[in-house]
């Protein structure tokens, strides 16, 4: 009897397997431009509907695992200089797909001169709708971090950060302290940057934050209410340049772009500092923010419409420091997050707890986490190796870029 039971057991577990394994597929591809058929880095690769995505490397390759019906749903491919393009996976059948995306250009509209007081308007209806375009709920989402340091006087990297993390936030509303990340899983080079004493102790006493929180608390469409009760200039352009104080704001041109009409304002507070506002023009949403302070600082921010809400797409930062032993030393820190998953459903994600959640004031690089090869072997955002060769070829002064994975996963 018992042989019959074992037996029958054995029996259902391959078949239990079996059935899974049937749904379990690889899609492998190449993404190009049409118009030079260059390969398109950090394309953003999915499942529709779901909640497999992926990230193509440097060269434009990437990996997709997951469950998924081959006969039903679609690969969606998007990248913020590209057209958006939807797939059906039963006509992805080679082993490794060639998938060319088109360049969405900029169409120049018409030549608009605005008054003043027209275009304090349109700023003013950018504040009144940020509730209405913006997330007014909680939400999770999942993001790719990377983040480098480099030396602008030998033109060397040498520091390297990568983390798959886990974001969760809350609406538009909400104080920026309620934004709370937990890391996945890290890996981090050996640190070769030689930072002076006068840099670390500014850092210890005065500055004492993540790179990432730092570029998450950048988002000009956070928190408006906090934001507009300080008056902070860094941390409310919005305000700043619908009232106009202090600067110059214009609007340099009407653009077209897959059907969209989308204004570019410019807010110029001398030589040195300014920002950029891409505003949708038929429900001014901001779409995208760049901000630029002279030999310092580069901040880019970009949204995508997901339903009826924009959510975050990519984030990149670069901040220029004196930081190296040599007092003339100046060293570039270069963050970005590109955001794969959104979860806006509530029921559908359970709420990060504190002992999940990464310290706010502590340098990510001194978290300690052990390294997951496997984690990383099978991670959809990535391929083995999709570093730039430069930034490998500057760390490996010892040991390959793996080693110092794993050697470096608890320092």
């Amino acid at each position: 009897m018992l042989q019959k039971f074992l037996s029958l057991l054995g029996i259902l577990i391959i078949i239990s397997q079996n059935c899974f394994s049937q749904n379990i597929h690889i899609i492998k591809g190449k993404i190009s431009s049409t118009n030079d058929s260059l390969p398109i880095p950090y394309a953003h690769i999915g499942i529709l509907d779901s909640g497999v995505g992926s990230i193509s490397n440097n060269e434009g390759n990437f990996e997709l695992k997951g469950e998924f019906d081959i006969e039903k749903d679609s690969l969606i491919i998007s990248h913020i200089e590209y057209e958006k393009i939807c797939i059906p996976l039963k006509n992805i059948i080679a082993d490794t797909n060639y998938i060319q995306l088109k360049k969405s250009e900029y169409e120049l509209g018409e030549v608009i001169v605005l008054p003043s007081d027209k275009i304090n308007d349109i700023f003013k209806h950018v504040i009144e709708n940020l509730t209405i375009n913006y997330p007014d709920k909680l939400y999770q989402c999942e993001a790719f971090y990377r983040e480098v340091q480099y030396e602008l006087k030998s033109k060397t990297n040498t520091r390297l950060i990568e983390a798959a993390i886990n974001i969760q936030d809350g609406k538009i509303t909400s104080p920026r302290s309620k934004i709370k990340c937990s890391v996945l899983q890290l890996r981090k080079s050996k640190n070769y940057t030689q930072e002076h004493w006068g840099s670390k102790l500014m850092n210890k006493l005065f500055i004492n934050y993540n790179q990432l929180y730092y570029l998450l608390r950048g988002n000009p469409t956070r928190c408006y209410k906090e934001l507009l009760s300080k008056g902070d200039l860094y941390c409310n352009p919005i305000q700043w340049a619908s009232e106009n104080k202090k600067g110059i704001l214009s609007l340099k041109s009407l653009i077209k772009k897959k059907g969209q009409e989308i204004y570019v304002f410019q807010y110029d507070l001398g030589p040195e500092l300014s920002f950029n506002f891409y505003i949708n023009k038929s429900d001014y949403a901001i779409l995208q923010f760049d901000h630029e302070l002279k030999n310092i600082q580069k901040q880019s921010y970009y949204f995508t419409k997901i339903d009826d809400k924009y959510f975050p797409s990519f984030f990149k930062s670069e901040n220029i420091q004196s930081v190296l032993k040599d007092s003339k030393g100046l060293g570039m820190t270069i963050s970005s997050l590109s955001f794969v998953n959104h979860n806006p459903i509530r029921k559908n994600f359970k709420r990060l707890r504190s002992k999940h959640v990464a310290i706010k004031d502590l340098e990510l690089y001194d978290l300690k986490i052990e390294y997951d090869e496997n984690f990383w072997s099978n991670y959809n955002i990535l391929l083995d190796e999709p570093i730039d060769p430069k930034i490998i070829s500057d760390l490996e002064q010892n040991k390959s870029i793996k080693t110092q994975f794993k050697e470096n996963s608890n320092l």
